[in-house]
């Protein structure tokens, strides 16, 4: 598997793709999983908010990051706002660097993620501390190695659709 960056040009990505994605990765988060496969599984949601704040900036940003953070508090019956705390601020910081972020192959991006991911992992952490909750425990952070792992499949599945097929 090359893990440089296309060299064709991609069709127009379309909106409603954009929203099924993020439809799937809700539904995925709501299923109901046993234990020991929630602890290594990754947030497909902050996965899913990268990958398109990385490759549709003025399509996804930090409002759409706040309102499925929200839509994940709802559906995790977790503490209201976590979500949305986090996955606010990790695509922000994603935008700040969104130009040189486009420009990396994919094992550079695969570490950005990494970085990123664990970045929304320690935001969790700290909220749920500062509300006076335990330590969860180091197992909490690798879903974020199971997501950077992911990545480049997930970056080449979401292409799929927008490659022109022209022989």
């Amino acid at each position: 598997m090359s893990f440089d960056r296309p060299k064709e040009l991609l069709k127009p990505v379309r909106r409603r793709f954009i929203y099924l994605s993020f439809v799937l990765a809700i539904l995925i988060d709501l299923l109901p999983l046993p234990v020991s496969t929630v602890l290594w599984l990754p947030d497909f949601i902050a996965l899913l908010i990268l990958y398109w704040v990385i490759n549709q900036p003025r399509r996804v940003s930090v409002g759409t990051a706040f309102t499925l953070g929200i839509i994940a508090d709802v559906a995790s019956t977790g503490m209201f706002g976590q979500h949305a705390l986090a996955y606010s601020i990790t695509s922000y910081l994603a935008l700040l660097r969104q130009r040189q972020l486009i420009m990396f192959n994919l094992g550079q991006q695969t570490l950005a993620v990494l970085a990123l991911m664990l970045a929304n992992q320690i935001i969790m952490v700290a909220t749920r501390m500062a509300t006076g909750s335990a330590f969860i425990g180091w197992s909490y952070f690798l879903p974020p190695l199971t997501g950077a792992i992911l990545w480049p499949l997930l970056t080449k599945l979401l292409l799929l659709p927008y490659r022109s097929h022209k022989v």
